[in-house]
């Protein structure tokens, strides 16, 4: 007997290929029956006629860690929306790291990190992180790794012209050297990078992420004629990882249309969530306004399904158990219902996006308990 059986929703698992109407049942944290038309006994059975059924949401570029200042609450923002995994992106560095961890040790939401290479992390917006290159703890952060390296999972570094001051790009450099000993990822904030955008691009790795790869502060993907430039197309074609990390001021409708129309498309689709953006409509809102606003720029619904579980579980190093729905994986799912909605999705120039459909969340089960149901279900 199974403990949930989730009854006729269109499973949508971009990993194994399957967009149809299946059952799953699950067990012991785990699911154990992916097929259509299950008829074992179930302790709970769920009709989930009309719904979407996806492996859990992954927010690849938040801010979560509750010590600093912009981070928000994990459980009560994410479980609503479908996630359940988040990489918080750089609010902590070698000093603050462990502080944090305490707080989260009793969270049912899976968290990630991507290490600031800045000691400070995020902890306030009264002051930017130091970036001299001889202020970097490089002993610590390698010290942290070691003893951590189920939750480290890269460096972070942002390269904006207001942060790095003189130092231009050298921050980025040097990170990029401390990844290359830790065998880890980079993930690089470009907006308003200090010099053109295809010099910084020019020195990322594959599988180095670009955060806020629309945005337009500054130098940006596209030249001056709204052309998607050479470098950043090496970039794609070598693995660099186009991440949204959309904020309310790190991305741009003008710089995503013209990248959409030259067939540059996000490899991963993310908020770049903090206080200052949940909730707050038109920009974030949330991972589903998120998403939905995709829907509205022409993505497909099993793209936008992928730049939420499968990549980003691919960048945790978790493609099929956390990215995927394949029995004998934990049994983290979203299930998700297309409602017809007339709807704004706003940009960092205030630009209005009109769209007709949002996702909504109708249950979310995390290792195989249910964390959040709607009222419908």
């Amino acid at each position: 007997m199974y403990e949930i059986l989730l009854k006729n929703g269109r499973v949508v698992d971009p990993y194994n290929g399957i967009d149809q109407i299946m059952d799953l049942g699950l067990s012991g944290g785990v699911i154990e029956k992916a097929e259509i038309n299950i008829t074992e006994a179930a302790a709970q059975i769920i009709d989930l006629s009309g719904c979407i059924v996806t492996p859990g949401l992954i927010d690849i570029h938040t801010h979560i860690f509750p010590l600093a200042e912009i981070g928000v609450l994990g459980e009560a923002t994410y479980f609503p929306s479908g996630v359940t995994t988040v990489a918080d992106a750089g609010s902590a560095g070698a000093g603050t790291y462990e502080g944090h961890r305490g707080f989260l040790s009793s969270t049912k939401l899976n968290v990630k990190c991507f290490l600031n290479i800045s000691s400070g992390g995020l902890a306030t917006g009264s002051y930017l992180e130091n970036l001299n290159p001889e202020k970097f703890n490089r002993e610590k952060i390698k010290k942290l790794f070691r003893k951590y390296p189920e939750d480290l999972i890269g460096l972070k570094v942002r390269q904006g012209a207001e942060i790095v001051g003189d130092y231009g790009l050298e921050p980025l450099r040097e990170t990029i050297r401390l990844a290359e000993e830790l065998g880890v990822r980079v993930m690089v904030h470009c907006s308003n990078p200090p010099d053109r955008m295809d010099e910084l691009i020019n020195l990322l790795r594959t599988g180095d992420i670009l955060s806020h790869a629309f945005q337009k502060k500054g130098s940006s993907i596209l030249d001056s004629q709204g052309t998607v430039s050479e470098a950043v197309r090496r970039a794609k074609a070598r693995g660099v990882i186009f991440d949204v990390a959309h904020a309310n001021i790190h991305f741009s409708h003008h710089v995503a249309g013209k990248a959409f129309e030259q067939g540059i498309l996000p490899d991963t689709i993310s908020t770049d969530l903090t206080v200052r953006s949940l909730y707050k409509r038109p920009a974030v809102m949330n991972m589903l306004h998120v998403m939905s606003k995709f829907l509205a720029m022409g993505m497909t619904l099993n793209q936008i399904i992928k730049a939420c579980t499968q990549k980003p579980a691919e960048i945790l190093g978790k493609e099929r158990e956390l990215g995927s729905l394949t029995p004998g994986t934990l049994a983290d799912i979203a299930v998700l219902k297309l409602i017809d909605s007339n709807v704004e999705f706003g940009d960092c120039d205030g630009s209005i996006i009109n769209g007709s459909q949002q996702f909504r969340a109708m249950l979310t089960i995390k290792e195989g308990d249910l964390v959040f149901r709607d009222i419908e279900i």
